[in-house]
């Protein structure tokens, strides 16, 4: 049987650690080993993480496609975690999408536009409703763990926001997008530390209650299970 390789263009440190120590587990019952990839911000200087441009992220992905082919004993698949939260404008289908009113449609708009940009059937794009912190709020109280303080702030966050049901559906505003709402909660008790805390909390929470609360991510998962599988017979 193949041996399959999923490699994850990664936005930022957040989403490369969540790879590592979530998603990583998860996938590897299903004989899938995810490789997270920092996207390039500054080839000269050597900077990754942060989407500054389109340009950028299609330069890394078609570098990692053209280095990684599949053969007799190798499947390899490539995805990427990026945002929508701040999407740079020059992404594949911005202005169109931007006159779409449903955001999941709107989403599914621009992840069409950047499968046909890419153009490879071992390619799966993923943009992140809003944003990493969205799977945080799958059960937002596990934050406490690390901010044991502000518990009692945590919980008025939770509250704010059952509203919204779905997690995925904390908004996109620079006041209210999900990163934006925890840093607001925890005040002048911490500094929410992103990278750490986002894989320690979402650890917490573990995949299966995050899978059953975000729809869109859940998607994702199910279609690398599902292309992985097709592809490895």
């Amino acid at each position: 049987m193949k041996t399959v390789i999923l490699h994850i263009l990664c936005e930022g440190s957040s989403e490369e650690r969540f790879v590592k120590t979530v998603l990583a587990p998860y996938l590897s019952q299903y004989g899938i080993y995810p490789k997270s990839v920092l996207l390039t911000t500054s080839r000269s200087k050597g900077a990754h993480g942060g989407m500054t441009c389109y340009a950028k992220a299609h330069n890394d992905l078609a570098l990692l496609i053209k280095q990684y082919r599949s053969g007799d004993n190798e499947v390899h698949l490539f995805t990427t975690m990026f945002d929508y939260y701040a999407l740079p404008d020059d992404f594949p289908g911005f202005a169109e999408a931007s006159g779409i009113r449903g955001i999941r449609e709107r989403i599914a708009c621009l992840e069409d536009a950047f499968l046909n940009d890419i153009g490879n059937r071992f390619f799966i794009p993923y943009i992140q409703l809003h944003e990493f912190e969205s799977l945080l709020f799958s059960d937002i109280e596990k934050l406490a763990v690390e901010y044991p303080l502000a518990a009692g702030e945590i919980e008025k966050l939770k509250r704010s926001t059952d509203k919204y049901g779905d997690p995925e559906m904390i908004n996109n505003s620079p006041e209210t997008a999900p990163s934006k709402r925890i840093i607001k909660a925890l005040g002048n008790k911490y500094n929410y530390n992103k990278v750490k805390s986002g894989a320690a909390v979402t650890a917490a929470i573990g995949m299966d209650a995050i899978l059953s609360r975000c729809l869109h991510f859940r998607e994702w998962v199910e279609r690398i299970i599902q292309l992985a599988e097709s592809l490895r017979a």
